[in-house]
């Protein structure tokens, strides 16, 4: 996690981690030139939630530096920041003024603009009204459509605080916030109720409002330790004066101190304790805070027996607790706490959280020794009555299709993995049923390995259960068993298949079910296994599996369905792609071909992408366009190659190339050696050309024609064994 950062020269784009809040520090090219002010702003709400910060810093940074680009405004440095109560942004080196310029507005053509006997017709006077020019200042410009009419305007800049003004309520009512709220007797709208704006351009408060608050020159400190207005004159003072009152604005700032505080309660580098220091909460807790103070806690030993992850989960997620090992690595019957004050007696504050965590272990103990008194295989029965999606049925009509899908799958990657993957199958929703998860639902799949092995089922089976959800989360761990691997891939092409079924495809807004996540990992799966099966045949069974629609009347033919279901899991195959450095056009012309084969789809394209980057490619692929070109002109492509008709040489060692490419071409396929082949493919460029430089294709025999244009065809097929070349740009 980084601050984020940015310079003027450019409309800037978005950088930094999820959850961060505090921003940028890069220096401009030239440093502050004459006539620049700087600039700070401060929105005061009440507490934001820890998970919200990240796309909001992001927006910002981004937004503001593309109106300021956009007005013509450079700027030497952008910095945001962040904290529980506030967001603010500072810009240094900011031009005070837009420069005046002038731009050139094209009109009617020519041929419009007078009439025989030399007159301004309507459309030239209405083009002068509109520019408010005098028609005689009006000139002609030669444009690729001919001679047009044209005026040149000239643009008198404005002070960089009215563009302020304008633009930053705007920025701030755009904050994409995932929920939002209203509060008061009024109609505003935003994420929490807000209390203070902060705005001051060069020294003076720059005015402005948002959501009914005026702008002024006053923030505010620590809501305990310095709850008293704090003045700020520019950015440069921000952190500073915001520190001296307990507001530690910087996110990096406020995430060390998280650490040192943590480390300093557990009792520091000498002590035999050592906190867990899991990232995504020291990010999270990092932004529920303006000043950490830690705490260390206990409890009572007696919950050591329960399973780790238990009682860390009940620790991080209900309390955001830090859990606390031994120098053996086992889980010592402490916690660290991290509080946003520092109270005079920090032992009443310690008392306080133990006696909360207790309660919540308690519950957790009561939930796991209830659950102990069946075995998991036991609660199957009950999935019945657990359901899945209100017009898909219940969690064991899910199972059933999984299970199904899971054998499928399994025969054709890791057949010696199919009894485990079924056996995983009947129980990877049982837990659900289970009080541990209905307590904690971040820990289904981890309880029902933990159950399974209780009850003595294999390991690799207690092992797929907790895998069949991975990935959970973006850039998260992938299945390590080939039956957690055969599982994840049946529950999530059942679960994108149901959504579409239904008519519940995610949205440019919304994605309740995951779905894109849930098809992106099924694409890792097979690329991190190196299995080579196709998504198709998969789509087709779940949708057979899923019975007839719920509301006949909206029913739309399967065809129609399994083609936007591929098409998402496609889109989800070329945004990986892409993100392997593979340029889009590249990874258009393959996936158009070979989509619907994941793993041979990704190592096309990286060879391919690879070949672009070496000289004479540009001349490789406009080979095959005009091969492309030639057949499509003459129709082609169905015709059948006829050997004895060629004669010529050039005809001759055509044919012989593409027929050893096309004898050697199931060698290299077989052995996904796409490097390989695109270097025999590469070599056809030479007789291609030579054939285009002494055959007539459009020859006046229309047997002879054919012939040449079935031998193109041919040609054509070897290049489509990567990519379809046509689609690749060569300007």
């Amino acid at each position: 996690m980084t601050d984020q950062t940015k310079a003027g020269a450019a409309p800037p784009a978005a950088g930094g981690g999820p959850g961060s809040s505090a921003g940028s520090a890069s220096e401009g090219a030239g440093g502050e030139a004459a006539g620049t002010v700087d600039y700070i702003l401060e929105l005061g709400v009440e507490e934001i939630p820890a998970g919200y910060f990240g796309k909001a810093v992001e927006f910002i940074i981004d937004r503001l530096g593309r109106e300021l680009s956009s007005a013509r405004l450079p700027f030497s440095r952008m910095e945001v920041w962040g904290g529980p109560r506030r967001l603010a942004v500072g810009v240094w080196g900011l031009a005070a003024m837009q420069p005046d310029v002038s731009e050139e507005v094209t009109g009617p053509p020519l041929s419009s603009a007078f009439d025989a006997n030399g007159n301004p017709t309507k459309a030239a006077a209405g083009f002068a009204k509109g520019q408010n020019t005098p028609i005689s200042e009006i000139y002609t410009v030669q444009t690729p459509k001919g001679p047009y009419l044209a005026v040149t305007r000239k643009l008198t800049g404005k002070p960089c605080g009215e563009i302020l003004a304008a633009a930053v309520p705007s920025i701030l009512g755009q904050l994409p916030f995932p929920k939002v709220m209203r509060w008061g007797a009024g109609d505003h709208v935003f994420v929490r109720p807000v209390h203070w704006l902060l705005s001051v351009l060069d020294g003076e408060v720059l005015p402005m409002e948002f959501v009914g608050v005026k702008a002024g020159r006053v923030s505010y400190g620590h809501r305990f330790l310095s709850p008293g207005a704090v003045l700020v004159s520019g950015p440069g003072e921000y952190a500073a004066r915001l520190a001296e009152a307990h507001v530690l604005v910087g996110f990096e700032e406020r995430r060390r101190a998280v650490l040192e505080e943590i480390k300093k309660a557990a009792g520091g580098a000498n002590s035999d304790l050592e906190p867990d220091l899991d990232p995504e909460l020291v990010d999270e807790v990092a932004n529920l805070v303006e000043e950490p103070a830690a705490v260390l806690g206990g409890f009572d030993s007696q919950f050591l027996d329960l399973p780790l992850v238990v009682s860390a989960t009940a620790m991080k997620e209900h309390q955001r607790y830090f859990p606390v090992m031994d120098q053996q690595g086992r889980q010592a019957p402490s916690f660290v706490a991290v509080n946003n004050t520092r109270a005079r007696n920090m032992d009443t504050v310690r008392r306080g959280h133990e006696r909360v965590l207790r309660a919540r272990l308690e519950d957790a103990r009561f939930y796991y020794d209830d659950d102990r008194k069946s075995p998991l295989a036991s609660r199957a029965g009950g999935l019945d009555a657990v359901v899945f999606h209100r017009k898909l049925g219940s969690y064991a009509r899910k199972v059933e299709r999984v299970a199904k899908l899971a054998a499928d799958i399994a025969q054709e990657c890791a057949p010696d993995a199919r009894d485990t993957a079924a056996r995983a199958a009947a129980l990877c929703k049982c837990d659900l049923l289970t009080g541990v998860v209905k307590e904690f639902p971040s820990l289904q799949g981890v309880m029902g390995r933990e159950y399974a092995l209780m009850d003595g089922e294999p390991k690799e089976v207690a092992e797929a259960i907790a895998e069949h959800y991975l990935p959970s989360r973006s850039g998260g761990p992938l299945p390590a068993s080939p039956a957690g691997a055969v599982l994840a891939l049946a529950d999530k092409i059942d679960t994108v298949c149901g959504c579409f079924f239904v008519d519940e495809a995610p949205t440019g807004a919304a994605d309740p079910f995951a779905l894109r996540r849930q098809a992106l990992g099924a694409v890792l799966i097979l690329l991190d296994r190196g299995w080579r099966m196709s998504f198709e045949p998969y789509v087709e069974r779940a949708l057979a599996g899923l019975g007839p629609h719920p509301q006949p009347e909206k029913a739309r033919p399967a065809r129609e369905i399994r083609s936007q279901v591929l098409d998402f899991f496609n889109a989800r195959l070329k945004t990986h792609i892409l993100a392997q450095g593979v340029s889009p056009d590249s990874a258009e012309a393959v996936l158009s071909l070979h989509g619907a084969f994941p793993l041979a789809s990704a190592q096309r394209a990286v060879a391919l992408e690879a070949l672009k980057k070496r000289e004479g490619f540009r001349d490789l692929a406009q080979t095959f366009k005009r091969v492309v070109n030639i057949i499509k002109k003459f129709g082609g492509r169905e015709l059948p190659l006829c050997p004895g008709s060629l004669s010529l040489d050039a005809e001759k060692k055509l044919l012989e190339a593409v027929t050893a490419i096309d004898s050697e071409s199931p060698g290299y396929l077989a052995d996904g050696n796409f490097t390989g082949l695109l270097e025999r493919i590469a070599s056809l460029k030479a007789p291609v050309d030579a054939f285009f430089e002494d055959v007539l294709v459009d020859d006046p025999d229309p047997d002879l024609k054919k012939a040449r244009v079935a031998l193109l065809n041919r040609a054509a097929s070897v290049f489509e064994l990567i990519a379809d070349f046509s689609r690749i740009s060569t300007a």
